[in-house]
């Protein structure tokens, strides 16, 4: 028998793609011991340890696409897994990319209405452990009434970002990676205990545990136990032994095989890969997408009542399925030019008034009866652009007890801050702040402003490559002595697009507004970016090369065309 199972198991090390790195639970850390936890909820030794939320559904369609950026456990990379169900028109193209540009790109067009898992097997990357890559979702052909659909988890394992179009959202794909050859053994130890959580307990963990210390304690543990055996054994080491490695290769290929931890290609029927050469076509920033999706990160907002009578579910479309009398409470800074589009339905007995706040206000109110179609609303939200509240999602009873459900809840922008090309009307500027900005021009509006003009400066800033540090933009009003007469500070267009959520090498037009008090000329104006926690400025290189002492870029003040 043992012979056998080793048998097996060399054809499936030679032949197989084992799962080395994939989407888990979010590691829970204290905040304070013995008494609550950080996710995904409040509790105390006297209550249930808090679980960890079911996987979520997330659309996409037309112009959006779904990202997840994530650090290949092991060498070998061979293939991905991700759940999907396809729209009935048109399929879903999966694009795989690492720092380079694109690599790979699969189409998948069978249309699955329940969904289930799909593996897109490419050629192996041998060199992969430690690599960040990013695995892209787009169905340019689906609508937002015939969706595709991946799914979402609250997990950390994959060290990397979900991103639904450029904007970071919490948790990560349901996403897993499969390896081959001689990095089984790195994928077997990513299954048994992910470097991402060994990094978790070596910053979490007393001193005493912490690096090699943990690392020695675990291989002097090992050792105990396998001593333990050998002494329990001895006088029949030999047949007891044999029985007892025949026992451990059953479990584990039984695991390996039975939770399809690792597959045979030849068995599999894997989807058409091409290898990307063309060069992606520029972005249409006019067109209306996706900012937030709330079904996605319904697990970081407040549920009233509580957790367990709230769900998401997959229909026709994903959907926040809730009782008669609730109230979901999102965090969020509207966009500008942004828009809430939802549909609204109730199920059962009777109807429910279903009602949309921002910060107490209501924004919008419908009567919903149980047993009708769909009501779908388009709510403008450009009254609160730029703002940071509370966005509440109410049902309220009105006859019987009905659930309510809130189909696709999504905030929506039309990104006309983002440009291909810098308009005629801007002033040049040239300057360099931090690696990776640039400044490429500005303009003020009025030039000449007199007392109590709202005076408007726009900064057309360009990333040159994708940016992660999270910084607040100061612009100063400066009168013909130097002498600071006004200010706006604040993140990137009015609050709403951070450096983190820029498209590399694309144009932001980014407008700040202040109150010229004076009687006295406005001569300069000095921009930058600083920390907002330590409040250190970005160096600036001005366009001759020489740095700035200040930290700030100084534009002169001209009447533009």
């Amino acid at each position: 028998m043992t012979a056998v199972l080793a048998l097996l198991l060399i054809l499936l090390l030679v032949f197989g793609q084992w799962r080395s790195t994939g989407t888990g639970a979010q590691v829970q850390v204290p905040m304070f011991y013995d008494a609550h936890y950080l996710f995904p909820r409040p509790w105390t030794q006297t209550q249930e340890v808090p679980g960890v939320p079911e996987p979520f559904p997330v659309a996409f369609y037309g112009p959006n696409t779904i990202s997840q950026t994530f650090v290949s456990g092991a060498n070998n990379l061979t293939a991905v897994e991700l759940w999907l169900r396809s729209p009935q028109i048109g399929g879903v193209t999966v694009t795989l990319s690492d720092e380079s540009g694109p690599l790979y790109e699969a189409q998948l067009d069978d249309f699955n209405p329940d969904g289930g898992y799909v593996r897109f097997t490419f050629p192996t990357i041998q060199a992969a452990e430690g690599r960040t890559f990013q695995v892209t979702l787009a169905a340019p052909e689906a609508s937002q009434r015939d969706p595709a659909v991946t799914r979402a988890v609250g997990g950390d394992r994959l060290g990397g970002r979900f991103l639904l179009n450029e904007y970071a959202r919490p948790g990560n794909l349901e996403l897993r990676t499969y390896v081959t050859g001689t990095a089984v053994g790195d994928a077997l130890g990513e299954q048994l205990l992910p470097d991402l959580f060994r990094e978790r307990l070596r910053q979490y963990k007393p001193p005493l545990f912490k690096g090699q210390m943990f690392a020695g304690l675990l291989a002097l543990t090992g050792l105990l136990t396998l001593g333990l055996f050998a002494w329990l054994l001895a006088g029949r080491l030999k047949q007891s032994g044999g029985w007892l490695l025949a026992g451990l290769l059953l479990v584990g290929l039984g695991w390996q095989l039975g939770a399809g931890r690792v597959y045979l290609p030849i068995l599999q029927r894997d989807q058409p890969l091409v290898t990307v050469t063309a060069v992606a076509q520029p972005t249409n920033y006019q067109e209306l997408r996706v900012v937030n999706d709330l079904s996605a990160v319904l697990w970081t907002a407040e549920r009233l009542p509580e957790k367990r009578f709230v769900a998401t579910e997959l229909g026709n479309y994903p959907t926040i399925r809730v009782p008669a009398a609730s109230a979901l409470e999102y965090p969020i800074t509207v966009p500008l030019n942004g828009r809430l589009q939802t549909g609204l339905q109730a199920e059962g007995e009777g109807s429910l008034l279903m009602t949309v706040t921002f910060n107490g206000e209501t924004v919008t109110e419908t009567a919903v009866a149980a047993g009708e179609v769909p009501q779908w609303l388009d709510v403008d939200l450009t009254p609160w652009q730029g703002q940071g509240g509370i966005l509440r999602l109410v049902t309220e009873p009105v006859v019987g007890t009905p659930n309510g459900l809130w189909l696709m809840p999504q905030l929506l922008a039309w990104r006309d801050w983002l440009l291909a090309e810098l308009p005629e009307t801007a002033v040049p500027a040239g300057h360099r702040l931090g690696n990776d900005i640039s400044l490429l021009g500005y303009s003020v509006e009025p030039a000449a402003p007199q007392p109590q003009d709202v005076v408007t400066v726009t900064l057309y800033w360009r990333g040159e490559r994708p940016l992660s540090a999270n910084a607040t933009v100061f612009v100063h009003a400066l009168d013909a002595a130097g002498e600071l007469v006004a200010q706006s500070d604040g993140q990137p267009v009015q609050n709403s697009y951070p450096l983190a959520n820029w498209p590399a090498g694309t144009i932001i037009a980014d407008q700040h507004q202040f109150i010229w008090p004076s009687d006295e000329e406005l001569s300069q104006i000095a921009v930058g970016f600083y920390d907002p926690v330590t409040l250190v400025r970005l160096p600036v290189q001005n366009p001759d090369g020489s740095p700035d002492a200040n930290g700030q870029a100084l534009l002169p003040v001209v009447e533009t065309p």
